[in-house]
Order: structure tokens, then sequence, then C-alpha cells
């Protein structure tokens, strides 16, 4: 296959930038099985893959969050759909950020509104976000543009690899500075020191209190 020229890779940045999404109102409310869940997310994000044969989600994935504390246990192998929307978001966290920080950055949602009935649930944040990530959408879309516009310009008509180049560059420039900046916003969720040794001190008093109820 012949190289794309940098004009014909502007036709196509249009198409090549649009992705998947799973909008609110799709997700499920029923309880899935995995092989339910796998189904679904291969269904809605299939337009996703880089190559054919990639998979958006597989059982082995899933085990493998719950064991890395991503994902809450199901109950008796049913999923509920705050399990769901944690999966989305891990399967776009994972494309840059590490198991440990994907854990952080999800934990205090788990802990503050996983299987939440009153007041502000998952599905409100999920709803919430979704229309933000729209609104940027467009932002992006006219930021890709601009860049696309100086590495053409940098460059003579006929040097379509530098062009290309020079745009892998810059775009590559923001994702690290952004990446940068999204573990440092991690980094600054996390209690201090101090604050987590009162925190295990409750668990542990906690778990105590709990086995005396029992006894």
């Amino acid at each position: 296959m012949n190289q794309k020229t940098f004009s014909e890779i502007r036709e196509q940045i249009e198409e090549w930038i649009k992705l998947d999404y799973i909008y609110p109102e799709d997700i499920p409310s029923i309880e899935l099985y995995m092989d339910q869940i796998t189904t679904f997310m291969e269904k809605q994000l299939q337009g996703n893959k880089r190559h054919e044969e990639d998979k958006i989600l597989t059982k082995t994935m899933i085990n493998n969050y719950s064991k890395n504390n991503l994902l809450p246990p199901s109950d008796k192998k049913k999923y509920s759909k705050d399990h769901i929307i944690l999966l989305i978001y891990i399967y776009y966290l994972k494309n840059f950020l590490s198991i440990n920080d994907i854990q952080n950055l999800l934990n205090p949602m788990t802990d503050t509104y996983f299987q939440k009935s009153d007041g502000v649930t998952m599905s409100d944040i999920y709803k919430d976000l979704f229309e933000l990530e729209q609104q940027y959408g467009i932002h992006v879309r006219k930021s890709i543009e601009e860049v696309y516009q100086i590495a053409n310009c940098q460059f003579e008509e006929n040097e379509d690899y530098l062009k290309t180049f020079a745009m892998i560059t810059m775009l590559s420039y923001d994702i690290y500075a952004k990446k940068q900046l999204v573990e440092k916003l991690i980094d600054s969720l996390q209690p201090s020191p101090s604050t987590k040794a009162e925190l295990k001190e409750a668990k542990e008093l906690a778990k105590q209190k709990e086995k005396k109820e029992k006894a």
C-alpha cells in the first residue's frame, strides 16, 4: 500500500478521530453476566479498534480488574449498571495510565458513589461527564485541524513525510504534557501519610467491631 500524501491525510482525519461512544441511555439498567457485558462493550465500541482482531473487553480483563481492586466484586456473577460504568472508564484510562493510577483515581468513586441509590449516583456522574466530553470534543477537533495547518505550512509541498512527522511530533507532545498533568492531578487526590494511617486505623477498628457483633 502506498504512503498517503499529506493532503490525503487531511481528508481522513475527520473520519479517524471519530470515536464510538456509549451513550448514557444505552447502558443497561439490569444486571448482566460477564458474557453479556463483553458482548455489549464489543458492539458499542468496535469502531474504536485499531485492528479488527483487537478485543474491547474480555473475561480475563474483567477478572484482572477485580483482582487489582479496580472493579468491585460481582453479585453472584452478575454485574450492575455501576460495574459497566466503571468498565467504560477503565477502557479509556488504561490506554495511557497505569493500573495503580487508575485504582487511585477510581477508588474514591467506588467508595462514595458505587451502588448508591439516593442523591448523586454514578449514572448521574456519567451523564454529566458524557455531555462535557461531547462539548470538549469540538475543541479537540479544532486543535487537531490547527496542528495539521501548522505542519502543512512548515515544509515544502512535496515533503509529505516531514509534514506527517511534524504533525505526529506536535500531537505526541500534547499527549505527553497532558499525561504528565493527569498523573499529577491523580497524585493530588491521594491522602497524606498521616491521613492514610488514620484511615487504616479506622478500617481496623471497623473490622474488629464487625467481628464482635458477629460473635
